[in-house]
């Protein structure tokens, strides 16, 4: 089951996860991110870098609910960095509040934690090759996945959380259900990987948000809880596991945490630069208590001095390791070295891949880190192992959108001019200075003196845009479609001209051609009325003598039939 999830709808394309991954174990993909799991360690970095909180942890409360409904015995194992998560008083208050929750039983994960430095004790003793702790889980990944030359240095040992389990299992029967509550989301991972043991994993942060649903006033009053006794409560802080080991951090016998501190003396280990006896690693910068889902987000030195305030006050209930029936069988574990599939381009190819990005030499290489990666060359092998893409390279692209925009306005037929306030010209393009002819002007010159700026300086002041507005300016024979656009968060004005000269040119033709096509039809027609009138003059005349004919010729036939 995916440990660390990505919600595609939040994710911002901002490569942030991938610039703090330590591993590079994030993949691109169409812009979104994933996260790898057979590359990942679960360092949680990703998960508290993501600005938008795209980045999830699985969340196993319902697991928890299940097994309280069901009746089961659920009882807590707490990572000895609690005492830096939460606020109480008195540690019997804090556990009846977690009874109240519908927990069992309350224990302390400092008990497994002795367990385990006793076999770390005897391993140091009987040494053949450093030894290096095996208590973080990001750390045993991190040598599995990337330096298995260094497996076999790893203690074959149990955490803290599966030691306290296996006690928890044979103190209070088999059939319990252990949930651990702690600052890591490697510990899902770990709970998931052995079975029998763990059968769920809480981070602190889900386990504050729990608490606060919780009334404290109801608890019954006659609870009462018997301490955990631990010398192991000092796990979670730096240099914690070699003092309750009873060792001193100095050259034979180191303390490292923080995960770039971590890479580093595996690196020398790797080298053959270092040798020492013991080394003690967590992952997290300040051990435990600076784990990724801790409940206080407060600065190490706070959290640190809570843990200590809590050591301080039950120093006196120290815990014999010599009271615990240890059995190495019991709490051994065996390390195995990861097979990572991760193919290597040829020189050729990587250096096709740079080329796509526009480097083509060198120099063209910023190593800018802005993508992500340490350098250009880190990229691009990403890019042939699937895990980048070649548009994450924020210089190349900004670079190809510069290009683009400026080849764009170099070859566009219109005028093209940024003037600030005081009309004093700040970017012109070719068109602008072949259009006004006779009159040029620089970066820098006043707009003023080139044309009638009236325009330009009442859009500036009404704070309204002036599109399409037909201008004529006779002194450059130019007909011209003005746009006038005030950039106010900027303090520009952009103002586009498109020459119209010749369309209005064609326009007033036709204008013209349109008049004296009208004057020349007028006159046609008017001569055309008198004809017709001249012709109706004659036929009216020719029409009454023919009447005056007709009639006598009437009268004339008339009369002979008289007779």
């Amino acid at each position: 089951m995916q440990i660390i999830k990505t919600q595609k709808v939040n994710c911002r394309d901002c490569h942030r996860c991938v610039r703090s991954c330590p591993v590079k174990a994030i993949g691109i993909n169409g812009g979104q991110a994933r996260v790898i799991d057979e590359r990942c360690i679960l360092c949680g970095r990703c998960v508290v870098e993501c600005p938008q909180k795209a980045k999830t942890v699985l969340d196993e409360r319902e697991k928890i609910h299940q097994a309280m409904a069901a009746g089961k015995k659920v009882v807590i194992s707490l990572a000895p960095s609690f005492a830096a998560n939460f606020d109480f008083v008195d540690f019997t208050d804090f556990k009846k509040e977690l009874l109240q929750l519908g927990f069992s039983d309350v224990f302390e994960t400092a008990v497994g934690a002795d367990i385990v430095a006793q076999s770390y004790r005897n391993m140091v003793e009987k040494r053949t090759r450093p030894v290096i702790s095996a208590c973080c889980p990001i750390v045993v990944k991190l040598i599995c996945n990337y330096y298995p030359e260094l497996v076999s240095s790893l203690a074959p040992v149990v955490s803290p959380m599966i030691a306290h389990a296996k006690l928890l299992r044979e103190q209070q029967g088999e059939d319990i259900f252990i949930v651990f509550a702690g600052p890591c989301i490697g510990k899902i991972d770990e709970a998931q990987s052995i079975s029998g043991t763990v059968d769920a994993v809480i981070t602190f942060e889900r386990l504050k948000e729990w608490m606060l649903q919780i009334t404290p006033n109801l608890i019954k009053q006659s609870i009462l809880l018997e301490h955990d006794k631990s010398s192991a409560r000092t796990f979670p802080l730096p240099g914690g596991i070699l003092q309750t080991m009873g060792y001193r951090d100095d050259s034979q016998f180191i303390a490292v945490d923080g995960i770039e501190n971590v890479m580093a003396v595996l690196s020398s280990m790797s080298n053959g630069e270092i040798e020492p006896a013991f080394i003690e690693m967590l992952a997290c910068s300040g051990g435990c208590v600076g784990g990724p889902v801790n409940s206080n987000k407060q600065c190490w030195p706070i959290k640190k001095g809570k843990v200590n305030e809590f050591i301080a006050a039950r120093e006196q209930t120290g815990y014999s390791n010599s009271q615990m029936n240890l059995s190495a069988e019991n709490f051994s574990r065996t390390h195995t070295a990861a097979t990572l599939d991760s193919p290597m381009p040829k020189e050729s190819e990587i250096r096709a891949i740079l080329q796509r990005c526009g480097k083509n030499a060198l120099e063209d290489q910023k190593n800018c880190g802005a993508c992500g990666y340490n350098s250009c060359r880190e990229k691009a092998i990403a890019v042939f192992q699937g895990l980048a893409e070649t548009d994450m390279c924020v210089p190349y692209m900004r670079s190809k959108a510069e290009s683009l925009a400026n080849m764009v306005v170099e070859n566009s037929p219109n005028a093209i001019i940024v003037v600030d306030e005081s009309m004093l010209v700040q970017e012109a393009n070719p068109t602008a200075y072949r259009m006004f002819t006779g009159n040029m002007f620089e970066k820098g010159d006043s707009l003023l003196r080139v044309f009638d700026c009236t325009d330009i300086v009442k859009a500036i002041q009404l704070e309204q845009r002036i599109i399409g507005k037909r201008v004529e300016y006779t002194e450059y024979g130019l007909v011209a479609e003005q746009t006038v656009v005030p950039l106010k968060e900027h303090g520009f004005v952009l103002v586009v001209f498109a020459d119209v000269t010749e369309q209005e040119k064609r326009d007033r033709e036709w204008e013209r051609m349109k008049f004296e096509t009208m004057e020349k039809a007028t006159e046609i027609i008017n001569r055309q009325m008198k004809v017709a009138q001249e012709i109706a003059g004659l036929l009216g005349e020719t029409t009454a003598e023919t009447k005056a004919a007709l009639l006598e010729l009437t009268w004339l036939l008339r009369g002979k039939e008289d007779i």
